[in-house]
């Protein structure tokens, strides 16, 4: 996989979608959907990233897959000799979360700082899906709490499966079913999740998420709430009249939509074939030509993946992208 890499194909995991990078030739210029504001990658952005760049070894593949609020603790996902191991990085320690070895997956991490929550599959073939929590604090073992991809959000982890919303409390280890559907998600300390093509909450449902019509992934960072609408990008916050469109694709031609948004504080990321980067302020979206890489926002980091090497920049240390 050496050839230049886009983030197009999609592989069902056990009831989740989980993008996953594919080759493409080599020179592949990955097109440009939009059908919004379009700005550059502004230069400190690629300053930052070049700072904080880790370059992977010949016959290893890396990638950032969780990171804390202020892009200092980050949690590594390496593949070397048929061993896929799970790493949490910081200045001081290394600390190993779980190793799973030959053709076993590891996926679905989440990170809230102090809790970790992932996701393992025996093989590609076999998506028979085990979730575990881990505490960062501690130096124990992952302890399984569910058999579907969580999110988590200040010690609560959340995931839907046949029985309905799970919301199960990290510390106390208390688990409970709060309703029916897919795709939960948390918005302060509440957890929601999409029915039906609608929102749905444990507690009332803010009332301009009422009529909100999801017809794709949402996702929030416990502030903001974003979600895929038809071939736009929609987002609310607290404070927030009504929500706002804040990026838009084409419509033709067409192979897919919005999908896999990520969002942390002002910045979404988000694919469609390649991957694009929306600053919620000046609705202006950046757009990675380059196929040998795609971004993503995870926690407090604007992470770069790719074979060339990966890298996390503080968002905090990125200058706003500009209006058009």
């Amino acid at each position: 996989m050496r050839a230049l890499i886009a983030l197009a194909a999609i592989t069902a995991i056990a009831g989740c979608v989980a993008a996953v990078p594919i080759d493409r030739p080599s020179g592949y210029t990955a097109p440009n959907k939009l059908d919004s504001c379009r700005v550059d990658l502004p230069q400190d952005w690629k300053d930052e990233l070049s700072r904080n760049t880790t370059v992977a070894g010949s016959h290893e593949k890396v990638t950032i897959v969780a990171a804390n609020a202020n892009a200092d603790v980050t949690l590594v996902k390496t593949t070397r000799n048929r061993t896929t191991e799970l790493v949490l990085r910081d200045r001081e320690k290394r600390q190993q979360v779980m190793a799973v070895q030959d053709d076993a997956q590891l996926h679905g991490v989440e990170f809230d700082g102090r809790w970790v929550t992932f996701s393992t599959t025996p093989s590609p073939s076999d998506r028979t899906t085990t979730t575990y929590a881990w505490d960062s604090r501690n130096d124990g073992a992952p302890v399984r709490i569910g058999g579907s991809g969580a999110v988590v959000h200040n010690g609560k982890a959340a995931w839907a499966d046949s029985k309905g919303v799970h919301l199960y409390d990290l510390a106390k280890k208390k688990d409970r079913i709060v309703g029916q559907g897919e795709e939960p998600l948390f918005l302060g300390d509440a957890v929601m999740w999409l029915q039906d093509g609608k929102f749905r909450a444990e507690v009332a449902l803010p009332e301009q998420l009422r009529d909100a019509r999801p017809s794709g992934s949402a996702a929030s960072d416990g502030r903001t709430v974003v979600w895929a609408q038809g071939d736009a990008l929609h987002g609310w916050r607290e404070g927030w009249t009504e929500p706002r469109e804040l990026a838009g694709i084409r419509t033709a031609p067409k192979t897919e939509g919005i999908l896999f948004p990520r969002v942390s504080g002002d910045f979404v990321s988000w694919q469609s074939e390649s991957s694009y980067v929306t600053d919620i302020r000046s609705g202006a979206t950046m757009h990675t030509t380059d196929g040998a890489y795609w971004l993503e926002v995870h926690g407090g980091a604007l992470t770069q993946q790719g074979w060339r090497g990966v890298a996390a920049a503080p968002l905090s240390s990125l200058s706003p992208l500009p209006r058009c």
